[in-house]
């Protein structure tokens, strides 16, 4: 398949997919923001599409060769997650949902900053967009694989060498040379010893293995070489223009030591007196040609010590430099890790103070509701008691009434025989306390009156509970009260004792 083709072959299937996404909006209450191409992850292998609308977002399974070629495999809503983090790349977005109750890892390709906009114009959830270096951007470094990045590094850096080697003077190449040759000469030492002990030439690396070792000490090997060779040819095309000019220089020193000699010759031809002279002249003008070249010399040797100089100085700088955007990288990211573990624990005591709350609140309402059942048992029990005691005070006045009745009738028939039986019942009450028939006071006198004992038995009327004398509740007893004389006569007449 030709590349046209399969780039045809991509948009058509992107056309489908979108029409088909567009016509299943049709009649829905969400609105349609975009559409992309997404990876699900583990839940479906083939390709997916996204549909971001303003309330959540569909994912749909794409094949072409069924007969609907694209089928709905799951829905999210913004309200079912709380946040969300982001990492963006060159070509694709990496979304991770945080819910109540789940979590989801989404990429989204090429709209991945649109669907960020989405979410934050549309949902409540807290957005994290992670911050990556500038440099695992680049084509090479994105998946940090050692061999990817070192790769890229080697050809980035042969790149930089082509431009640089442009660019830089001619005078400058010899002390590349030097400065690559000196490098490389102690990489080899730090590679060999790095192998044994990496710690001690990784002092700036967080993980020191001897693989990083021989990554990072085989590019600084390669990029010293390929500099070393490529600034070689500067110093070549360096030495003969040197040369050229040192044999120029040369040659106008000869011909005007040759056009001294000819005038000194002509001048000793016509006067022997002056050779002296034109001797001393040509010495002086030979001593000072010498001295103009040292000076030239040692001005060159000074300028190459300059430019080394600077070299230095300047490789220096980019070091400190990139040091110190290193610290600063480093601190910011331990910030930003502060930060978010102080969010993090923030969250985590707010959920624990929320959960006590609930807890507490639980509690007060699981001691409210008992209190107010035990209290309404209580009511119940007292209604009951005291309905009880109503009854069976009617009762027992009933029943007096009609002793009365009875009494009134026969009190003129037997009046002597009454008097008599009542007599006799007494005595036999105080003896034996079967039948004894205890004295009841007025129910608002708490006193001992008419009484042919001392009772010290207190009794209830309407509970039926009888109390002796230093029990919690004997003096409390104050109405209904009937009087015994001894606990016999009180559990005859049906009272049980008071458990205080």
């Amino acid at each position: 398949m030709s590349k046209t083709r399969y780039k045809n072959q991509k948009e058509s299937n992107e056309a489908i997919a979108k029409a088909y996404i567009e016509n299943d909006y049709t009649n829905s209450q969400n609105k349609l923001l975009l559409v992309s191409k997404a990876n699900y992850g583990k839940i479906s292998s083939n390709v997916c599409y996204s549909s971001v609308d303003d309330k959540g977002m569909n994912f749909y399974e794409f094949n072409k060769n069924a007969e609907r070629n694209l089928m709905l495999i799951e829905r999210y809503e913004w309200s079912d997650f709380s946040s969300v983090t982001i990492n963006h790349s060159i070509t694709k977005s990496a979304f991770t949902f945080v819910g109540h109750d789940k979590n989801r890892d989404i990429t989204i390709e090429v709209k991945g900053k649109e669907v960020e906009q989405v979410i934050r114009n549309h949902s409540s959830m807290e957005v994290n967009v992670v911050k990556r270096p500038v440099w695992t951007k680049v084509l090479g470094y994105r998946s940090q694989t050692s061999w990817k990045m070192f790769m890229a590094s080697t050809i980035y850096t042969l790149i930089l060498l082509f431009i640089l080697h442009a660019l830089l003077p001619a005078a400058t190449h010899n002390f590349i040379m030097e400065l690559a040759s000196l490098v490389l000469f102690l990489s080899i030492i730090g590679l060999l010893i790095g192998l044994i002990k990496p710690k001690w030439v990784l002092p700036k690396f967080k993980v020191k293995t001897r693989k990083r070792v021989l990554f990072s000490y085989l590019y600084l090997i390669f990029s010293c070489f390929f500099i070393a060779v490529a600034f070689t040819d500067g110093e070549s095309t360096s030495t003969p223009a040197s040369t050229q000019v040192s044999s120029s220089q040369n040659s106008v020193t000869v011909a005007s030591k040759k056009d001294g000699a000819d005038s000194s010759k002509q001048k000793v031809e016509k006067n022997d007196s002056d050779k002296a002279v034109k001797e001393e002249a040509k010495q002086k003008a030979e001593e000072q040609a010498a001295k103009e070249e040292a000076k030239q010399k040692a001005e060159e040797q000074a300028a190459k010590e300059e430019a080394k100089r600077k070299a230095e100085e300047q490789a220096a700088k980019e070091e400190a430099k990139r040091k110190a955007e290193e610290q600063a990288a480093k601190e910011e990211a331990k910030r930003k890790a502060e930060e978010q573990a102080a969010k993090e624990e923030a969250k985590r005591k707010a959920e624990e103070q929320a959960a006590k709350e609930e807890a507490k609140r639980k509690a007060e309402e699981q001691a409210a509701k008992e209190e107010a059942k035990q209290k309404a048992e209580e009511q119940a029990a007292k209604e009951e008691a005291e309905r009880k005691a109503q009854e069976q005070a009617a009762k027992e006045e009933a029943e007096r009434q009609a002793e009365k009745q009875a009494a009134k009738e026969e009190a003129e028939r037997k009046a002597q025989q009454q008097a008599a039986s009542q007599q006799a019942t007494t005595s036999s009450s105080t003896s034996s306390s079967g039948n004894y028939k205890p004295f009841e006071n007025d129910p608002s006198d708490d006193q001992q009156s008419n009484m042919s004992c001392s009772g010290q038995i207190k009794g209830n009327k309407n509970s039926k509970i009888y109390h002796v004398p230093g029990g919690a509740y004997y003096d409390r007893t104050q109405d209904n009260i009937v009087w015994f004389c001894s606990e016999a006569d009180a559990q005859a007449a049906g009272y049980r004792k008071s458990q205080r």
